[in-house]
């Protein structure tokens, strides 16, 4: 084998070896390129999520590769060591027609040969990196990006194999995240938005420090779930709150202390200041935010008249350039709330969409 068709054969396996990476349907959990084996036959190594593996070996020829060969090649790599639970041979090139219809051989599964041409795998590897990232709700990238991607993901695999050395999927989509992120940091908004949820399921009502100003304060207990592999930053939270006669805004002023059977001026006092705060990934933080009412022009900031009203709660995180609504709800004000503005009490309200879904059926 010419040095060429050398260059080219390490090429192609590792083009494979990206584009096996980048399917969503797989639970890969690391690959190593050319890892150490005993006859040196074994040119990929995944391992799976449930703990199984499989043991790949590539072999390219632009002559065609005929039924003795590829029998030959699968009984060497099954006798690799150490074992596998599956074992592939990968072809690249012209085939035999009998080495489809008869294979597998030896148990050593014949998938699909692929082209040898490296830079149709170049393409079929552009187009799926933004399936890839969609799948993990990043937005479609420009072209010209996911080509840098692509070019530099097989750099990092070269680099791997030439040490045979064992990559992990978090180390692979870190790889990804990070490009994305240093070129084009407005994919990443969505993801933040998909990965990251606010449960919000209570308001409570109470009374302003300042008696004669009649407008409600409400605390809302909230939850942030980060679901997603990097940390997420919440910047501010914005509560609306309108009926057909007023408008309202709430700002969030404090995160009061959780101390149960406390009255609401004891909380208040010793709550902190609301500012930013982080979520790391596959976690939570919960927060008990009080929100006051923002005096403006176009708001209204004074006692609220009895009836119905929406209130409609945003989020804004740090990434992401705009705010996005967390959940919208009814609320009813009745005669009975407006006791918490002279008790130094906190009157609570269930907001839910139940009675919205119940009505669906």
């Amino acid at each position: 084998m010419s040095g060429r068709e050398a260059i080219r054969g390490f090429a192609v396996q590792t083009l494979i070896c990206l584009l096996d990476s980048l399917w969503t349907d797989t639970t890969w959990s690391a690959v190593t390129l050319e890892p150490d084996s005993d006859n040196d036959k074994v040119d990929i190594r995944w391992e799976y999520a449930d703990g199984s593996s499989c043991a790949q070996q590539v072999k390219s020829s632009k002559n065609q590769i005929g039924k003795a060969e590829v029998a030959a090649w699968c009984k060497e790599l099954k006798e690799s060591d150490p074992p596998a639970d599956k074992y592939q041979l990968l072809l690249a090139g012209p085939i035999a027609a009998t080495v489809q219809s008869e294979a597998p051989f030896d148990g050593v599964e014949i998938p699909t040969p692929t082209s040898m041409d490296t830079l149709a795998l170049l393409d079929q590897a552009i187009t799926k990196v933004d399936r890839y990232l969609t799948a993990k709700s990043i937005e479609p990238l420009p072209l010209t990006l996911r080509e840098s991607l692509i070019y530099e993901l097989v750099a990092r695999l070269l680099q791997a194999a030439i040490h045979g050395r064992r990559m992990t999927k978090e180390e692979f989509d870190g790889w990804l995240l990070t490009g994305v992120t240093a070129s084009y940091p407005h994919a990443v908004s969505q993801r933040l938005t998909a990965n990251c949820a606010v449960l919000w399921s209570v308001l409570d009502l109470a009374g302003p420090v300042v008696a004669s100003d009649r407008a409600f304060e409400l605390v809302l207990p909230l939850t942030v779930v980060n679901g997603g592999s990097s940390t997420a930053v919440v910047e501010m939270f914005l509560l609306r709150v309108w009926s057909p006669t007023r408008e309202m805004r709430y700002r969030p002023n404090l995160v009061l202390p959780d101390l149960p059977g406390q009255p609401h001026a004891k909380r208040r006092q010793l709550g902190r200041p609301f500012g930013d705060f982080a979520i790391a990934p596959q976690s939570s933080v919960e927060q008990a935010v009080l929100f006051v009412p923002v005096h403006g022009p176009t708001y209204q900031a004074d006692e609220w008249p009895r009836g119905d009203y929406e209130a409609e709660l945003f989020v804004k995180y740090v990434a992401q350039p705009a705010i996005c609504s967390v959940k919208r709800v009814t609320i009813t004000i009745r005669m009975d709330e407006f006791s918490v503005l002279t008790s130094g009490e906190t009157r609570s309200i269930a907001v839910s969409n139940m009675d919205k879904y119940l009505n669906l059926l």
